[in-house]
């Protein structure tokens, strides 16, 4: 490879910007590279949250969707959980098994279909879970709480069409595999 094309590289998928450097408006790139910086960041936390708490990344996505269910009022089956995380159901009983020992989450049989198994949270899921993401919510509420309506609906269509822009190529054929 060359320098040049490492250079190139220097924005991974996007360029890299001259945000600041020229005193030109930010474009679509900085704002995809502004994302990117988001990202990592939030998946940094989501590593700490992770030793903090003494569960591994698949287990705090869990618990996290579990906690949305939750709020909602709504039942959590183990092929939902499953269904969520787009991992098999042995592995979702793996986590199921790992968050129970550790006190996040309680199996109980459904009340009227008693061959099934309902999830509730355990003692640990209101207090420890709530308690450490609560850092990442005050910070993240702050930041949307200051936006304009106008800023608020454009970020929102914009993250609304970044989500569908991925799951539509998520649902393309691998075309890194031809013949």
């Amino acid at each position: 490879m060359k320098p040049s094309e490492a250079r190139q590289g220097a924005g991974y998928w996007y360029p890299p910007s001259d945000e600041g450097g020229t005193g030109q408006a930010a474009t679509g790139v900085d704002v995809l590279n502004a994302l990117r910086a988001y990202r990592t960041v939030e998946s940094g936390l989501r590593r700490r949250l992770s030793q903090r708490l003494n569960i591994n990344e698949t287990d705090l996505g869990a618990l996290r969707h579990l906690l949305g269910v939750w709020q909602r009022d709504q039942g959590a089956s183990p092929k939902d959980l499953a269904l969520a995380l787009g991992i098999s159901s042995a592995s979702t009983t793996l986590v199921i098994d790992r968050l129970e020992r550790a006190g996040f989450i309680r199996r109980r049989r459904h009340p009227v279909d008693r061959r099934a198994v309902l999830l509730e949270p355990g003692d640990k899921a209101t207090d420890d879970f709530r308690t450490a993401f609560d850092i990442e919510k005050r910070g993240v509420l702050a930041a949307a709480d200051s936006l304009t309506s106008e800023e608020t609906e454009t970020v929102t269509r914009f993250l609304r069409s970044m989500e569908q822009a991925i799951a539509d190529a998520v649902s393309q054929p691998d075309r890194t595999q031809e013949p």
